[in-house]
């Protein structure tokens, strides 16, 4: 449900306003908001005075972010301890980051030069241990010189088209020497006078070529004694590497809790900071504005009271319902419905006095995701999934996502824990009801035994695939009358003419349309067909009345394009079989799972308890593929009819409000 709000005016001296703040931001319920000019013409924001104090922070900050990106954290970080940073200026605090700063950084500095050097001395080693002698054997002469270069090619005769045309241009003055360096690289070495060195090494730069030179620490050595080094350094490196790892492990315990204490310091000053521009100030006086739940209103003047006595007085009134797009919204549900929340967060919250779907939500949704997997065997796989990221949430340790990288935290990981284990009982729900453990195991194993198997529902085969339609469309009247019907109950609170006779034209011309076309095709009785002129008749009227009742040529109008949406209603309305396509289909993948194993070991001929254990093991392999392939589907498909189907015919999207962000601590826990 949306949390009733209160409009809260804290008024005190221009000293304290800082000391406000921060006790209003340990509270952390009041979402500061700009003041409007006409509600104190007397006063007006001044302006923005903290600007080099707020690039300071923020500079400071973007270095502490730097420092703990190059710091290994541990997988779970507790919420810091920020007392002994709190009151402390910002140049110590800059001070001891950049102690901090000098230590890391060498350490981070001597990882990446070994790195480096390991990595170079992987990529050389094997071309210099080739070409080295090669080259070395003419490195003092005055008179010759010599190139060394890979071509990365298994074909030996493009060598040889280098050295046809190396000596028609030295017109023969020259030596090609080439070896396999290893699979799919050839190193060569060219040998030629050096009054031929110009057009030699212009022609190596036309073909694309670039010469092999030792890495600078080796340059100066004989080849023999550059592989040495080489091999020796090889060896120590990994040693080496370890050992700076080990001591930035270190530093990271020494110094990650300070830098996350001092990071959330930082995020609270300048969190302080942006507010200030939307208070209305004199030269002696402040108030602030904002919006809190009404429950904890006496909670933020207790605060300020005992801080600052009478000196700061908070007025607080109810949220006007007429000034909804101002007022934040905050949704909350009962324990059992708060993770189905999860499910909005991809638009903004609904606008407030207007309705929270989530409860409805929480019990349609997880019955769309059921119908349409109904599966045992997935429902007891989704079960165990969801317990075990509740053990893992419980025990206080994030979990990353595969492929999708990204991370949950506990309090998200539970939430998305209960979703997995509420959908779970659905599908095995669903399962009992259509009979089937991973597709259609319980037959087999019934026919195998002689043993007649009738599952409650058949939704694979005639005639219970027509029940099975009927029963989805049903679903689909229901969501889209829950919508309209939810509509039409927000306009008569909110005296929304205009909306009011749009929910009657579009409840009337769409059941009018369901009702004709169901008894045309015999599937509903044919007494309800004088219904459908009933409701056309109903909807007709409507549009007349909000013509009169408007008084505006356009009113008219307005109801023609209502007759219009209904024809999209009911779309709707039949959208909903996709579930049944979906479901359908996850039966059939299921059942062709169990099929292609035994079918694939008859092909091969595998004999009595070999081909069992392998058309087992296949069935499984298939349908763990095939699951993973559809879950998306499962899953997305029964969201979209609640994004798209049920929520544009409440108006959900049309009347959106802003999310309720409370000024508060860093190193405040997030609800």
């Amino acid at each position: 449900m949306i949390v009733a709000m209160s409009r809260v005016l804290v008024i005190g001296p221009k000293r304290l306003l800082a000391a406000v703040l921060e006790e209003t931001q340990q509270v952390g319920a009041l979402h500061v908001d700009r003041i409007e000019a006409e509600e104190v013409p007397a006063v007006a924001p001044t302006a923005d005075e903290h600007r080099e104090e707020r690039e300071a922070l923020e500079r400071l900050r973007l270095r502490v972010d730097g420092l703990l990106g190059l710091l290994p954290g541990a997988a779970e970080e507790a919420l810091p301890s920020t007392a002994e940073v709190a009151g402390r200026p910002v140049d110590a605090l800059e001070a001891e980051v950049a102690a901090i700063e000098a230590e890391v950084q060498a350490l981070v500095r001597a990882r990446l030069e070994a790195q480096d050097e390991l990595e170079l001395i992987r990529s050389y080693e094997s071309a210099v241990r080739v070409l080295a002698p090669l080259l070395g054997a003419l490195s003092g002469s005055r008179a010759f010189e010599t190139v060394g270069f890979i071509l990365r090619t298994r074909d030996l005769a493009l060598v040889q088209d280098f050295r046809r045309r190396l000596e028609e241009l030295t017109e023969g003055r020259v030596g090609v020497v080439s070896r396999v360096v290893e699979e799919g690289k050839v190193g060569v070495v060219v040998a030629f006078l050096r009054r031929d060195e110009e057009a030699v090494r212009s022609f190596l730069a036309r073909a694309g070529v670039s010469e092999l030179r030792l890495p600078s620490q080796y340059a100066d050595r004989p080849p023999a004694e550059a592989i040495r080094v080489m091999e020796e350094r090889r060896r120590v490196l990994p040693q080496e590497l370890a050992r700076l790892q080990g001591e930035l492990a270190a530093a990271a315990r020494r110094h990650r809790p300070r830098l996350v204490a001092i990071r959330a310091v930082l995020q609270d000053r300048l969190a302080r900071l942006q507010v200030v521009p939307a208070l209305a100030q004199s030269r002696y006086t402040f108030i602030l504005h904002g919006w809190a739940p009404t429950r904890l209103v006496a909670t933020i003047r207790q605060r300020l009271r005992r801080r600052f006595g009478e000196e700061v007085v908070v007025y607080d009134s109810p949220a006007d319902p007429h000034e909804a797009e101002r007022v934040p919204v905050l949704l909350d549900n009962p324990t059992p419905i708060r993770p189905f929340q999860l499910l909005l967060g991809l638009f903004p919250p609904p606008r407030y006095g207007t309705w929270d779907p989530s409860p409805l939500i929480a019990v349609t949704f997880p019955i769309f995701v059921g119908l349409v997997i109904g599966d045992v065997g997935y429902g007891a796989l989704f079960f165990l999934f969801g317990w075990w990221l509740r053990n893992r949430s419980r025990a206080g340790r994030a979990w990353t996502v595969p492929v999708l990288d990204v991370r949950l935290d506990p309090p998200l990981l539970w939430a998305v824990s209960w979703l997995v284990r509420v959908i779970a009982v659905w599908v095995i729900a669903f399962g009992v009801v259509y009979g089937e453990v991973f597709g259609n195991l319980p037959e087999l194993y019934a026919h195998a035994r002689g043993i007649a198997f009738h599952p409650l529902f058949d939704r694979v085969h005639e005639p219970g695939t027509t029940l099975y339609f009927r029963a989805i469309l049903l679903f689909g009247v229901v969501m889209v009358y829950l919508g309209l019907v939810g509509h039409l109950v927000m306009a008569l609170r909110h005296r929304h003419l205009e909306g009011v006779f749009e929910s009657l034209v579009l409840i009337g011309a769409s059941g009018a349309l369901l009702l004709f076309l169901g008894t045309q095709a015999q599937m509903l009785p044919a007494a309800l067909a004088p219904w459908s002129l009933y409701l056309l008749l109903a909807a007709v009227g409507s549009v007349v009345a909000f013509g009169v009742a408007s008084r505006r040529p356009r009113g008219m109008a307005a109801g023609l394009l209502w007759f219009l949406e209904s024809f999209t209603a009911f779309g709707h309305i039949l959208s909903h079989a996709r579930l049944m396509a979906f479901g359908l289909a996850a039966a059939a993948l299921a059942i062709a799972a169990n099929q292609l194993g035994p079918e694939m070991v008859a092909q091969f001929g595998l004999p009595g308890i070999v081909g069992a254990v392998v058309a087992t093991l296949l069935a499984g392999l298939f349908q763990v593929l095939f699951f993973l392939f559809t879950i998306i589907g499962h899953l997305i498909q029964p969201a979209r009819l609640h994004w798209i189907e049920f929520l544009t015919k409440v108006k959900y999207h049309d009347e959106t409000g802003r999310p309720y962000e409370p000024l508060r601590s860093a190193a405040s826990p997030r609800s």
